[in-house]
């Protein structure tokens, strides 16, 4: 079996192929009466609830991008099962994110430059978030580059602004459009405190690291070897040496 390293491609090629025949298909649907109906509904339930989405997506993301970390409580196949549950994640922010946009401008709520301009007010916290949120899946994707030209600080630094993008969302996610459903309150709620302990374990990783035992280390020096004979031929040889004295 082969093992995935974390070097490999973020998403296999055959990934994206899917993708585009699944919007050509969609595309397809939509030109008819009954896919127009069924595009118009899925255009509002995302127009409501996709940047919902995308925030438990990126909390998840934070989450297990911070658990892939620990070496105090996780072993290495558990921090192996995190970081793939961070790419994870992280894709499906990325995809819901998309679809929010999508339908935000194209039901007419915001302008295309809103997407990438930021502006003063809860939308553009929206939009800074998204801009940062490009960085670091553009980090993540060119990992293998960084560690080749030895400059992994640099993209600790970038993969890093995630720490901002994720709370410009939720203060997009809580001030922008519409009041807030308790539920969604209390799912920003949840995603908060869930990072908190995510911080909290990472904190304590990092000031009581695990004490992991070196080859050789606690073990007794190997006592040296006696061949059968050689004491009783050592005794004679000084007794000799005693008589010729």
């Amino acid at each position: 079996m082969k093992t995935r390293s974390s070097d490999d491609p973020l998403l296999p090629s055959w990934v994206l192929r899917a993708v585009i025949v699944g919007a050509l298909a969609v595309l397809a649907g939509a030109a008819t009466p009954p896919g127009a109906a069924l595009a118009g509904g899925a255009q509002s339930f995302l127009s409501y609830y996709a940047g919902v989405f995308t925030l438990l997506a990126l909390t998840a993301a934070v989450v297990f991008g911070l658990l892939a970390t620990d070496r105090l409580i996780l072993g290495i196949r558990q921090r192996v099962v995190a970081q793939a549950a961070h790419r994870a994640a992280s894709v499906l922010a990325f995809t819901f994110v998309v679809a929010h946009l999508l339908v935000k401008v194209l039901g007419g709520l915001a302008a295309p430059a809103q997407i990438v301009v930021p502006a003063v007010g809860p939308v553009g916290l929206g939009t800074l978030a998204f801009d940062l949120l490009l960085v670091v899946l553009a980090t993540g994707a060119l990992r293998a580059r960084f560690a080749r030209r030895a400059r992994p600080w640099v993209w600790r630094t970038l993969h890093s602004l995630a720490y901002v993008s994720w709370p410009l969302g939720i203060a997009h996610g809580l001030t922008a459009g519409r009041a807030a459903a308790p539920w969604v309150t209390l799912s920003y709620v949840l995603c908060l405190g869930a990072v908190a302990l995510a911080v909290l374990t990472r904190s304590i990783a990092g000031v009581r690291p695990r004490q992991v035992r070196r080859a050789g280390e606690d073990v007794a020096a190997p006592a040296p070897l006696r061949t059968r004979g050689t004491a009783p031929a050592a005794r004679a040889a000084g007794a000799r040496g005693e008589a010729v004295r």
